[in-house]
């Protein structure tokens, strides 16, 4: 049995409290930032028990869009109330009941339109709909990948990699794409990106059973079609997550992305080490300077101790320069492993980042976004194969 849930599409977290309380019944809200992108799909990844009973557009996406995101849901799950909030034309009435939409209300603060959504629910509270109607439609062609970028050191550049990454795949894959600021305590994934998130991760992990449907309305969508979840504002929001918590969250991701990127903190957190231990690939990155290519070597030789290293590991020496002294293979023999790819120090990204700019929106032919645009390609690759789904768990070390 299932409790009904209202899903307001174009709509912002005061009204679904508002109209919870007028109503009686759940209401989530998704933004019209959120949903606006063509490739949004609304349905994909919720667990069939969480899907909504009703959802209704309000009159703040325009027509066509919600005539979309309605006939697409109509075709997979036909079960669903459909209710589009608006003045229209006869014209538009038609198409939207070929849409699949079965009402047409007033204003969505009116009484009235408020009054039917309730026994639009009434009608629908505790049916069963698990089974006998097929669940909300996933990737085709590639399974979910997930993807951790590491490193013990800070200042080495894990965040500014992690955001071009994430422009990288969303070029070859628009909004099938999410990046996750792990960074518990002084994550700036945010701030980079420039970016003024209504929902952080302190509101992912303080919700208690986070569900599919509600963690949709936690993400912020990024210009360059990706969606990212923000770090918390303050260092203390969530200093008691735990790795469970972490691998719940990113299973949930994993349901409704192709692609997860998750940035870290420096070091070897419980955070980090979980979301290792549901990745398919993981970024190793290192500066050109001993001190870190050695610490990076003693954390790549624990990670592997505890059997959580990936799959599919690559390493990246990023900001290198002839300054440093050191050449590509002195790299690789302190580090034990090959170097596979080499990203230059250029003013150019550092500027970018301060400006709240992924470099590889401004600079798109500079040695770094050629760096980044062949490890996303190995990446998109790898995925396109269907590689399977990591088995690797942690051993405990005595």
């Amino acid at each position: 049995m299932t409790t009904s849930i209202l899903l307001v599409v174009g709509a912002d977290d005061a009204t679904a409290e508002r109209i919870t309380q007028t109503i009686g019944y759940r209401a989530v809200a998704l933004s019209t930032a959120t949903v606006a992108p063509s490739g949004v799909s609304l349905l994909r990844g919720i667990d069939p028990v969480q899907l909504p009973s009703v959802i209704v557009f309000t009159d703040e996406l325009p027509v066509d869009r919600s005539l979309q995101m309605a006939s697409e849901v109509h075709a997979v799950r036909p079960d669903i109330d459909l209710v589009l909030v608006g003045d229209l034309e006869a014209q538009l009435v038609l198409e939207a009941m070929r849409a699949g939409i079965r009402d047409i209300s007033g204003k969505l603060e009116d009484a009235a339109c408020l009054a039917n959504l309730r026994s639009r629910l009434d009608a629908r509270s505790g049916t069963t709909r698990v089974g006998s109607i097929p669940p909300p439609p996933g990737p085709v062609d590639f399974v979910s990948r997930t993807m951790t970028v590491f490193s013990p050191k800070g200042g080495v550049g894990k965040t500014t990699l992690a955001v071009n990454l994430a422009v990288s795949l969303a070029e070859m894959s628009p909004m099938e794409v999410v990046l996750v600021d792990l960074d518990l305590q002084f994550g700036d994934v945010s701030t980079v990106l420039d970016l003024h998130p209504t929902h952080t991760l302190e509101d992912a992990f303080g919700a208690g059973a986070l569900d599919s449907l509600l963690l949709k309305t936690y993400l912020t969508v990024h210009a360059d079609g990706f969606y990212v979840l923000c770090g918390a504002d303050s260092p203390a929001a969530n200093d008691k997550v735990t790795g469970d918590q972490v691998i719940a969250l990113l299973e949930l991701l994993q349901s409704q992305f192709r692609y997860v990127l998750v940035d870290t903190a420096a070091g070897l957190d419980e955070a980090t080490l979980a979301a290792l231990e549901v990745s398919h690939d993981v970024l190793v990155v290192s500066s050109m300077d001993m001190a870190c290519l050695r610490s990076v070597r003693k954390a790549s030789e624990l990670v592997v101790e505890l059997d959580l290293m990936p799959p599919s590991r690559h390493t990246v020496v990023n900001l290198t320069d002839k300054q440093s002294g050191l050449r590509i293979k002195d790299v690789e023999a302190v580090m034990g492993v090959p170097v596979d790819f080499v990203l230059p120090r250029m003013k150019e990204v550092q500027a970018a980042a301060n400006r709240g700019v992924p470099v590889l929106a401004e600079v798109k032919g500079s040695p770094f976004a050629k760096g980044v645009r062949a490890l996303a390609k190995r990446i998109y690759d790898r995925a396109r194969n269907n590689e399977p789904k990591p088995t690797h768990r942690r051993n405990e070390v005595a």
